[in-house]
């Protein structure tokens, strides 16, 4: 008996009678069509009665934008933090004051380069000394900010012996301050200069320092023959 009341409950949970306003479509719907109604025309009925509506109901709910996003380009300038070389050259950064630098103020910045080389260059050990294409590679790639620089050989007569501490080097020029506390801008092409590590003097010929600093410590060098002037 158990078993027959819950199936009857289970039939009418699943057999509810039909909301009112579903009942009455239905029922206008099969007056429209009738009993005697072909299948050709049933199915233009609901060609013409049903597609309408479910079509129109998509394109309101499920419309396409065909208009492209705007870019974010708040994003893009906040994500650039560099500055550009226009930029760079309309601050002046790529230029020194003619005066007001002091050749001693500068000394500390060459016993830090010192300092540096040595470490950089391994000069202490005998090893990287007797791998000669090994130096040439750390010389040629080497900072040279604060280093105590001469020329020795230039087509310029008036270049040659002027040494002092360099506090700028861009891609053709370096420039220094001298003892005289003159800032001095010596061109790379066409000169040959010096300078000392300890008991080590090493010699750099501009024509082949013609590169900006940043590309230098990334390149890699090919042994090239020495040019006479």
């Amino acid at each position: 008996m158990e078993k027959q009341e819950n199936n009857k409950k289970l039939e009418l949970a699943i057999y509810e009678p039909l909301p009112v306003e579903v009942r009455l479509t239905l029922e206008r719907q099969s007056h429209v069509l009738g009993a005697n109604t072909t299948t050709v025309a049933k199915e233009e009925f609901l060609t013409n009665y049903i597609k309408p509506r479910t079509s129109a109901d998509f394109e309101d709910h499920f419309r396409l934008n065909t208009n492209k996003p705007a870019k974010d380009n708040k994003g893009i300038r906040s994500q650039r933090k560099v500055l550009t070389s226009v930029e760079k050259r309309r601050l002046g950064l790529h230029k020194l004051p003619k005066t007001g630098l002091k050749y001693r103020s500068c000394a500390p910045l060459h016993q830090l380069w010192v300092e540096y080389m040595e470490n950089f260059l391994e000069l202490e050990n005998s090893t990287a000394g007797a791998n000669k294409d090994l130096l040439y590679q750390r010389i040629a790639k080497a900072d040279y900010h604060g280093c105590l620089l001469m020329v020795t050989r230039s087509k310029c007569p008036s270049y040659i012996g002027a040494k002092g501490i360099v506090v700028l080097e861009t891609k053709n020029t370096f420039q220094i301050i001298c003892d005289d506390n003159q800032l001095r801008i010596l061109p790379k092409r066409d000169s040959v200069f010096t300078f000392s590590i300890s008991r080590w003097t090493f010699t750099l010929f501009g024509n082949h320092m013609n590169i900006r600093p940043s590309e230098r410590a990334a390149r890699k060098f090919k042994s090239k023959p020495t040019i006479d002037f």
